[in-house]
């Protein structure tokens, strides 16, 4: 009778456990040491290896000839539980065992001593199923049991084993196994069974195996059962149900050029190829995935499991997306994988996550207008401050100009309106050193005046001569320019600025592209602006003062 691959290639000693050297090396020295424990708990996904590392475990604590730890594997009491014909090992499911009247019976059998081995061992798969009356039936066996007895207790979800089970165990946690263990672990399978194999086949296997040998095992078993004496990408795409890595590029390509045709005809492709819509979903989030990493990481082929060939082609790709496309990205999909696992038409999920990613650069940027539209009326509330604290103010002047003589007020004004004289060090200062300093120049306006840095970090300087610094707007932002050529705004952005580089420098604002508007220009480019927001927003919401 043929034997599934990850039984004929199950480990025999705690060397041959994969990616688990945390655990299997404790659990050689308190063997050597004969430091063993009454109960155990591994715990850790599925296919990781605990259940072989306890049957392991059950083998060297009896073993007649224990080599460093491990089971010889020769020796009577060795074979006798590898062939199950000594009964001192006991493997039960709780899946199936759960009912309290089930533990009842173990702990009534617990009682009595081996027949042939030092220790008797039950090995519980899958403890969590267990019922909270069969837990604390099983309770004092594990707070007092005889000498003769040691429990191993396995789990994929310890957080539900109860604190006082917990507490009486030595917890064992088992990791996922590397892509590139399992990769060496089934070349040398291969080796093993002669068999032809492309690195690209056991790379895909890997990356779809998340982490579980078995689940390796048995998705190579499937690909040598269709071949014969070898297996090649396309052999294994078909098999496997998944989506090749050119097939996913090109859709994305697609989504990323807004081409939804051409988006819904691939999905129908893939589809009518008989791929699983499920799997189509996970391979287009790990494609995403992969995009986030290489858009992020500074070495992504240590985070990613691709070949060079295929992160080239990340590469390019990844410079024409942005990583709030992708982030956003990963959130549709992810939620269609969940909603396609409890739907009866997960192709219809898929297609609708297809046209929101094919949509998602219209959403992002309807977002970045809402964001600059909202700007624009905290620019305008500004303005409105300001214009408000500037006639309150007006009129203290007005008032103290009456109660005092002339001489005072002629001098107060010559105060105000007295800007400082800088003495040239003879230095011509070019454009270019502006443009390597504007950064310290922001810092050095924000520190004067938070309100107009934040308008003016919105412009960079396009010219400068003759002493005049011309600072240029992009389209969008109008309001800005509107708002920074106010009076008070355009001093303090001269003096600020002549101040820094020791110069009189008269500072202009202008917008990109446009010749320089005059008042009546500006004056209408701040009446569309308002108009805008009141389109976007509603006149009913939106008031202007």
């Amino acid at each position: 009778m043929y034997q599934a691959l990850y039984r004929q290639y199950r480990p025999k000693t705690f060397d041959e456990v994969l990616g688990q050297k945390h655990i299997t090396i404790t659990l050689k020295n308190q063997i050597q040491k004969e430091n063993i424990g009454h109960a155990y708990l591994f715990s850790g996904t599925r296919g990781t290896g605990k259940t072989s590392t306890a049957k392991i475990f059950s083998r060297a604590v009896n073993c007649l000839n224990s080599r460093d730890g491990n089971p010889c594997n020769e020796c009577e009491i060795c074979k006798g539980i590898l062939d199950e014909s000594i009964m001192d090992v006991i493997e039960m499911d709780a899946a199936s065992n759960r009912r309290i009247d089930d533990i009842r019976e173990l702990r009534d059998k617990v009682i009595y001593p081996p027949a042939r081995t030092k220790y008797k061992v039950y090995i519980i798969d899958e403890v969590h199923m267990l019922t909270p009356e069969a837990f604390n039936a099983l309770l004092k066996t594990l707070e007092e049991p005889p000498k003769h007895l040691i429990f191993i207790l396995a789990t994929t979800e310890p957080e539900k084993l109860p604190q006082t089970i917990l507490s009486r165990c030595q917890r064992f946690d088992f990791k996922r196994v590397t892509t590139k263990d399992i990769i060496e672990n089934m070349k040398n399978i291969c080796s093993t069974l002669s068999i032809d194999v492309e690195d690209k086949v056991l790379n895909l296997i890997a990356r779809n195996s998340d982490g579980a040998m078995r689940d390796a095992l048995s998705l190579l078993d499937q690909c040598v059962s269709f071949g014969s004496g070898e297996i090649t990408y396309s052999d294994a795409i078909s098999i496997l149900g998944i989506v090749n890595t050119d097939m996913i590029l090109n859709i994305v390509q697609n989504i990323i050029d807004k081409n939804l045709e051409n988006v819904l005809q691939s999905i129908d492709e893939v589809i009518q190829n008989g791929k699983d819509i499920h799997q189509f979903i996970k391979d287009l989030i790990n494609h995403f995935r992969n995009l986030m990493i290489i858009k992020t990481s500074k070495n992504p082929v240590d985070l990613i499991d691709i070949d060079e060939e295929s992160l080239n082609k990340y590469l390019n790709q990844s410079k024409n997306i942005s990583i709030g496309f992708i982030l956003r990205g990963l959130d549709i999909l992810v939620e269609a994988d969940e909603k396609a696992k409890w739907s009866t038409q997960p192709r219809v999920i898929l297609e609708m996550a297809s046209i929101q990613l094919t949509k998602l650069e219209e959403e992002l940027s309807l977002e970045e207008r809402v964001k600059r539209l909202e700007q624009g009326i905290k620019t305008e509330k500004v303005l409105k401050e300001e214009s408000v604290t500037y006639g309150n103010k007006s009129a203290e002047i007005r008032k103290e100009q009456t109660e005092k003589e002339k001489p005072t007020v002629d001098k107060q004004q010559e105060v105000q309106n007295k800007k400082e004289i800088y003495i040239d060090d003879g230095k011509e200062l070019q454009f270019e050193t502006i443009v390597n300093d504007w950064q310290n120049v922001l810092q050095a306006i924000k520190a004067i005046k938070v309100n107009v840095f934040a308008l003016l970090m919105e412009g960079e300087p396009i010219s400068y001569s003759g002493n005049v610094l011309t600072i240029g707007y992009k389209p969008d932002y109008g309001i800005h320019r509107a708002a920074i050529s106010t009076p008070a705004n355009a001093d303090v952005v001269n003096q600020g600025i002549s101040a820094y580089f020791k110069k009189n420098i008269d500072v202009r604002f202008t917008m990109i592209g446009d010749k320089p508007i005059d008042k009546k220009e500006e004056k209408d480019n701040k009446e569309k602006a308002i108009k805008e927001v009141i389109d976007f927003f509603g006149e009913n919401i939106v008031e202007i003062k």
